[in-house]
């Protein structure tokens, strides 16, 4: 099956998370674009009410308290996420981190991994430095042991809601294999460098750099069984989610320009009336559903298919060109919107600023087209698309 039909019970739980974005979040977009800034009160009051709703840690296996749902179920609701702008979406998206979930020792659960699905402690993944970024083969980041410690050195960049999360998630080289460590933010020889500005600022998360310098971390820290792979499996759920979300921005955006072509007029008529304007949104419309496609095809694949590099290739594929598509569905927007689309007050410019960066993180498109065209060269046509050729 290419694309599953949705359950009953998913379209509900979707249907629900469309409503919570449109009712809590679309108000606070609008706070935010009057202020300029984040009420962090106004965020916490937010996060509560999604909690209470249900959208938290339905990533979650029963045997921790949680649904469990599948792929594509996540997908489905992210997707509705990606209609917010400010990252306002992650409230409504509020994954728990699964693959610590397998990964941690009993110990790490109960000091780590438990507590953040109570949201008593968040997390922050540092995997990107430098000089390592979409190729996290690179990664330069040292930790050498030292009697039952394990001595880290290196700098970490771009640690999405590093500035909130009090322990890390870190990529390091320990004996020369990629590992995972848990690093408390107060630890010694670890410091918050600098914090700098984005394009899509003001963002519901920040994204800090981080030194490390003879920072000592016990054993106990390590993650062992991680390393690369733990990092891998991560990277593959995030651009699924990526994917999704662009998705939903990319909705939100052809209703808004569709919305305006109807209403506004020029030379005497609606401007929806010329093909100026007829194509863009037709080119958009196309475009998106063939991003979600790709997307809920992929997410069904993370459910249902055991070969893990397959289904990393269509996430690639997924996050490839829901992001393009995004782009290009934004610029259309902001274009009929004319400019009215340029003002902040306006969704379309935020997620036009927003969606630049999908292109980016968690792999760039670049990346994206190494991992599809590696494995098509090593794979063949059939495994990707379903079919033998003949």
């Amino acid at each position: 099956m290419i694309v599953p039909e949705l359950p009953p019970e998913i379209r509900e739980l979707k249907a629900r998370a469309a409503r919570f974005v449109e009712e809590e979040l679309y108000p606070a977009e609008a706070h935010i674009a009057e202020r300029g800034e984040i009420d962090r009160h106004e965020i916490h009051d937010l996060k509560d009410k999604a909690r209470a709703a249900g959208f938290s840690n339905y990533n979650v296996p029963a045997e921790h308290g949680g649904p469990d749902l599948p792929m594509l179920a996540q997908v489905a609701i992210e997707e509705e996420g990606g209609k917010a702008t400010n990252g306002l979406g992650f409230i409504v998206c509020e994954r728990a981190p699964r693959e610590l979930l397998e990964l941690a020792s009993p110990e790490q659960l109960e000091r780590y991994v438990l507590p953040t699905l109570r949201h008593e402690r968040q997390e922050a993944w540092a995997i990107t430095e430098p000089g390592a970024g979409s190729d996290v083969g690179a990664i330069a980041a040292t930790a050498e042991r030292d009697g039952d410690d394990w001595v880290l050195n290196g700098e970490k960049w771009f640690v999405t809601g590093g500035d909130q999360a009090d322990y890390l998630v870190l990529l390091a080289l320990a004996d020369g294999e990629q590992t995972l460590f848990f690093v408390d933010k107060d630890a010694p020889g670890l410091t918050l460098t600098r914090t700098p500005r984005f394009m899509h600022d003001p963002y519901l998360y920040a994204h800090p750099e981080f030194r490390l310098e003879n920072c000592r971390v016990a054993e106990a820290n390590r993650i062992r069984g991680g390393g690369g792979e733990g990092a891998r499996k991560w990277f593959t759920v995030e651009r699924l989610m990526i994917a999704a979300r662009c998705c939903g921005a990319a909705e939100r955006l052809i209703d808004l320009a569709r919305a305006w072509a109807l209403e506004r007029r020029a030379f005497e008529q609606p401007i929806s009336q010329y093909q100026g304007v007829q194509f863009p949104l037709a080119d958009s419309l196309t475009e998106l559903l063939a991003a979600r496609l790709i997307t809920y095809h992929a997410a069904h694949e993370f459910d249902v298919n055991p070969d893990a590099k397959i289904v990393h290739g269509k996430a690639a594929m997924a996050k490839l060109y829901a992001s393009e598509m995004a782009g290009r569905v934004a610029d259309r927007a902001v274009q009929i919107l004319g400019g009215r689309g340029y003002m902040q007050e306006n969704p379309a410019e935020r997620h036009f600023r927003e969606l630049r960066v999908d292109r980016i993180w968690e792999g760039t498109s670049e990346i994206q087209r190494v991992i599809v065209a590696g494995g098509l060269f090593k794979r063949g046509i059939a495994p990707y698309v379903g079919w033998e050729a003949p």
